[in-house]
């Protein structure tokens, strides 16, 4: 999981705090935020909020799905390792990230952000943590068995989401941009249309050995994917398909059905675009959203010190 983020106006939010010892706890807009031993400043809260809000609009607008008017994406943000660690541990019975994870099991994000560190890109990278693990959550709440590869490819995607500044964008992971480029050219490690019909515990094997190429892959599709209306329509259609019939659904059976050339052109076209992907994407909800805000100001920077 790295960076990236994305803009915008003062986003209006109510807050009610409850401390208990070390912990406050607040809602703000869509999110009810945990603070252990952590002080989370107002422009990183309003990053986070909106952040959060245009992935939730992505999946209502975008994708078609519908939420409560309660809904809300619950985010626990650590100041101590060592606390977020144990914190990991109780809740999952084992270490899997030493910056952020997604509990189902208590709907709930959780990162890590240690207190004494103020560098720009530090906020920046944890605010990026928080969307990868939030899109696990609302994508959970609508489709609660869905492929691996699309799971975390759009968690992937989320992470690019930049939301400082004055660029609205989702921004290309350029270090995977340069993996596809490579197998291109010398060979994919997995035939395509084989990634495609991995099981959650084949592909779970298949990230064991190659970790890089099972997050990557999948990210590169749905950024692709993400990049046109036609085959944003795809995507769409294979989340409904997923939600519909979870692990089982078949995945080239959709693409066959909806895209026209089926499979073959979609693999094809997703090839011949890899050298070619923009380095940003602006994203359908931000781009409505910025036509709201013209007269609005921008989230700024973090400030370094």
């Amino acid at each position: 999981m790295k960076l990236k983020a994305f803009i915008v106006l003062f986003v209006s939010f109510t807050a009610s705090y409850a401390s208990a010892g070390d912990v406050k706890s607040f809602d703000s807009g869509i999110c009810k935020f945990n603070l252990h031993d952590y002080e989370l400043t107002p422009h990183v809260e309003r990053a986070i909020v909106f952040g959060v809000s245009r992935i939730l609009d992505t999946y209502k607008d975008t994708f078609g799905f519908s939420f409560p008017d309660d809904f809300k994406v619950k985010v626990t943000i650590f100041g101590d390792e060592e606390e977020f660690l144990k914190y990991q541990k109780e809740q999952l019975g084992l270490i899997i990230s030493e910056m952020g994870y997604y509990s189902g099991k208590y709907r709930e994000t959780v990162v890590l952000q240690k207190k004494n560190t103020k560098r720009t890109e530090d906020a920046k990278q944890m605010v990026a943590v928080v969307f990868h693990e939030a899109n696990h959550l609302i994508l959970r709440h609508s489709i609660p068995s869905c492929p691996m590869w699309a799971n975390e490819g759009l968690s992937e995607y989320f992470d690019g989401l930049n939301v400082f500044g004055k660029n609205r964008r989702v921004y290309l992971q350029e270090n995977r941009s340069q993996w596809c480029k490579y197998w291109l050219e010398k060979g994919f490690p997995i035939e395509l249309d084989k990634y495609l019909s991995l099981s959650y515990d084949d592909w779970t094997t298949f990230k064991n050995k190659d970790a890089n190429a099972a997050y990557t892959i999948g990210y590169s599709l749905v950024y692709f994917m993400m990049s046109r209306s036609d085959t944003e329509k795809i995507l769409k259609e294979l989340l409904w398909g997923f939600k519909r019939t979870g692990e089982d659904t078949d995945s080239i059976k959709i693409i066959n059905d909806y895209y026209p050339g089926g499979f073959e052109k979609l693999q094809r076209s997703w090839r011949e675009w890899i050298p070619k992907a923009r380095s940003y994407r602006p994203l359908r909800a931000l781009r409505e959203e910025a036509e709201k805000e013209k007269e609005g100001s921008p989230i700024e920077e973090p400030n370094e010190n």
